[in-house]
């Protein structure tokens, strides 16, 4: 190494609300110098993919660390000339090691052999996970990926079993976690909690109803659909059920028209921006992400539990293993709208216990699965490939 400190470059795809937190805190560490590479910065129009409108963050993702943007668009046709500038990015920085976030696009699973070529090693830090069957040809690229990673940093239990069963020795991980940003959250959540009866007044929602809340885009994968059908067969049995919708998405007007049909008390916020993502949360008495395998982990369960509410998320979660535990901070559910209305039921008939269940949720969160823990985890790698 040149210098003391140890020299970290990141490679990943575009500026994300929940990675820049960290790369603050990577940067004004003292034993770090940090520059992170990104492919390219989106539009508002790019950002909105999914929530169905345009945005941009209200939060910086681009200050208080070293960047650049390679100006690289995404698909195979773009490749060879991301990797020109790439190469020339990381031979300007000389990093020690680069830090890589996953594969979820070909420039990014072709920077896997570059450093290899270029003879950095490689960090990685993903969230795929052993939960979800892939086919023997995906098996074999996941291998030969991981054939170029010198180490990984472990977001959770699924996420492990995913590198062990692909190949990666015990050895070569190291325990991090999957976080959001913890003490913003908590302001926010302090800040607001006056303002929770009168939201739930203005939301429609009495003292006597338990309100679940969804968050997030309202797309196929996530389910939300399911939770309407839940709170129905809920709301049959006699059940305080409403619901709450945070987000906005394609299946936004069809959960409306769901909810009405059903009899089923909904209130839609619509799209809600990082200051603004308390209202989600604080007339809330419960957390629920209904989601399919495509949700490799879900970070709104993590906000969820630092606001203070139990959750009930499905099987397919990858989060499900490491945050949920069962009667304590929550449920996990299997199957469709039978076995989430019964999870649901089984909260309401024990609801004197759920403020404890979500402060032991908030505890587990903030003592590992946090920004420092995915912080050591990640010193730890660097510093055993540094100086091996």
């Amino acid at each position: 190494m040149t210098s003391t400190k140890m020299k970290l470059g990141v490679v990943t795809t575009h500026p994300i609300q929940y990675m820049a937190p960290w790369f603050r805190a990577l940067a004004a560490d003292p034993a770090l110098e940090l520059e992170v590479i990104y492919f390219r910065e989106l539009n508002a129009l790019q950002q909105g993919a999914g929530f169905g409108r345009a945005f941009q963050w209200d939060v910086p993702l681009r200050q208080g660390y070293a960047s650049r943007v390679l100006g690289a668009a995404a698909g195979i046709a773009a490749v060879p000339r991301l990797l020109l500038r790439l190469r020339c990015a990381v031979c300007d920085i000389r990093p020690d090691a680069v830090l890589v976030t996953g594969w979820n696009e070909p420039g990014l699973a072709a920077a896997y052999p570059l450093m290899k070529w270029l003879g950095v090693p490689v960090i990685l830090r993903g969230d795929s996970n052993a939960l979800r069957l892939r086919s023997a040809m995906t098996k074999l690229m996941h291998r030969m990926l991981l054939g170029f990673v010198s180490v990984a940093v472990v977001v959770g239990k699924a996420n492990r079993q995913f590198y062990l069963d692909n190949g990666v020795r015990p050895d070569q991980l190291f325990e991090g976690a999957h976080y959001v940003e913890s003490e913003r959250m908590l302001a926010m959540a302090q800040a607001q909690a006056q303002e929770r009866s009168g939201l739930r007044r203005e939301n429609g929602f009495a003292d006597e109803d338990f309100v679940f809340s969804f968050v997030g885009k309202h797309v196929p994968f996530k389910r939300p659909m399911l939770l309407v059908e839940a709170a129905a067969l809920a709301r049959q049995r006699g059940l305080p059920v409403k619901l709450l919708f945070a987000g906005s998405g394609e299946l936004t007007d069809a959960l409306q028209r769901r909810a009405a049909e059903l009899n089923v008390p909904a209130h839609f916020t619509g799209f809600l921006n990082q200051t603004e993502m308390w209202q989600a949360y604080v007339p809330a008495d419960a957390f629920v992400l209904p989601s399919t395998n495509g949700e490799t982990w879900g970070l709104v369960t993590n906000e969820a539990m630092l606001f203070g509410l139990p959750v009930i998320v499905s099987d397919q979660v990858g989060c499900g293993p490491d945050l949920v535990v069962e009667g304590e901070t929550g449920y996990v559910f299997s199957g469709g709208a039978e076995g989430l209305a019964a999870a649901m039921e089984k909260l309401i008939e024990n609801r004197e216990r759920a403020p404890a269940m979500g402060a032991a949720g908030r505890r587990r969160v903030l003592e590992q699965y946090s920004m420092p823990v995915a912080t050591a985890g990640l010193k730890a790698a660097l510093k055993a490939v540094a100086f091996e």
